[in-house]
C-alpha cells in the first residue's frame, strides 16, 4: 500500500460512501485508496485430527505439542504468507527467533495458499491439521462440504491473525475520471457490498452491508487483530523477508 501512494500512479477520489465507512478502515487520509473489503489471514485447524487442544496463541505453535504439524506459505511468493511473517513480528518477542524456533519444530512451507490448504493441510488430503488460511476458511469449509455438515471442520487461531485490507483508487491521468469514481461509488454500494462475502469470502467494509447468515453464524473475526503500519511495511518489507529465507530457508 505505502510503496503505491509513494508513487505518482493514483489520483484522489473522495467516494461520498466513506461516510459507511468505519475509520479503522481509512488508511489513505490523500483518498488515493478507497478500502472495499477486508479479511483476516490466521492459522487454520482441523478439528478432529490434532490429537489434542488447539493451539490458543502464536508461541503455542512452536511447543511440541505440534511439531510437524503446520504449513505456511513463502512470503516471497504468497500474500498470505507475507501477512503471516507479519503477524510474527508483530504478535511475538522475537520474531526471528519464533521461526529458527518453528524451522526445528518442522513447519512445511509451500509456494502458495492452494498448495498449503489443498496439498499438505488436512483438507486437500494431506496430514497436516494447522495451515495459514483466512479467518472466512471455515465458512467455505461448511458452505462447500459434501456430504454437507452443520458446522465448519475447522477453526481459527484468532490469536495469529493478522488483517489485510483491499483497496480500489484511480489512475492518475486517466481520461476517464468521473466513470472511475463511478465504479468506485458503485463498489461501495451495498449492491455490490452485500455480495463479497459469498463471493469472494472476506468482508465487506461499509457498515450498511448484510452478512449472510452462514457468516454471522459461523465466521470468527478478532476484535484485536494483529497490525503494522503500511509505513513501517514497507520501510523493513524486503530486509524482514531475506532474513526469513536466511533462517527457515537457508
Amino acid at each position: 500500500m505505502q510503496r503505491l501512494l509513494n508513487s505518482s500512479a493514483l489520483e484522489a477520489y473522495e467516494t461520498p460512501a466513506l461516510a459507511n465507512i468505519a475509520d479503522q478502515f481509512k488508511l489513505d487520509p490523500t483518498h488515493n485508496l478507497t478500502p472495499i473489503d477486508y479479511g483476516d489471514v490466521c492459522v487454520n485447524y482441523w478439528k478432529d485430527a490434532l490429537g489434542g487442544p488447539a493451539p490458543s496463541s502464536l508461541m503455542d505453535l512452536v511447543s511440541d505439542d505440534y511439531k510437524s504439524s503446520l504449513v505456511v506459505q513463502n512470503p516471497e511468493t504468497s500474500s498470505p504468507g507475507m501477512a503471516f511473517l507479519l503477524a510474527t513480528i508483530a504478535g511475538t518477542p522475537d520474531w526471528e527467533d519464533f521461526w529458527k524456533q518453528l524451522r526445528t519444530n518442522d513447519v512445511t512451507v509451500t509456494n502458495g495458499w492452494e498448495a498449503a490448504y489443498y496439498g499438505d493441510f488436512i483438507a486437500g488430503g494431506g496430514t497436516r491439521p494447522l495451515v495459514v488460511s483466512y479467518a472466512s476458511s471455515p465458512v467455505a469449509e461448511l458452505i462447500y462440504a459434501d456430504p454437507p455438515v452443520d458446522e465448519p471442520p475447522t477453526g481459527v487461531l484468532l490469536d495469529s491473525c493478522f488483517r489485510q485490507i483491499e483497496f480500489a483508487g484511480v489512475l492518475a491521468g486517466t481520461p476517464h475520471s468521473s466513470a472511475a469514481g463511478k465504479l468506485i461509488d458503485f463498489l461501495l454500494s451495498d449492491t455490490f457490498q452485500n455480495e463479497i462475502p459469498m463471493n469472494m469470502f472476506m468482508y465487506p467494509t461499509s457498515n450498511t452491508a448484510q452478512l449472510p447468515p452462514e457468516f454471522v453464524q459461523h465466521s470468527e473475526l478478532t476484535d484485536s487483530p494483529l497490525s503494522l503500519s503500511p509505513s513501517e511495511i514497507e520501510a523493513n518489507r524486503q530486509d524482514w523477508t531475506e532474513r526469513w529465507v536466511e533462517i527457515v530457508l537457508g
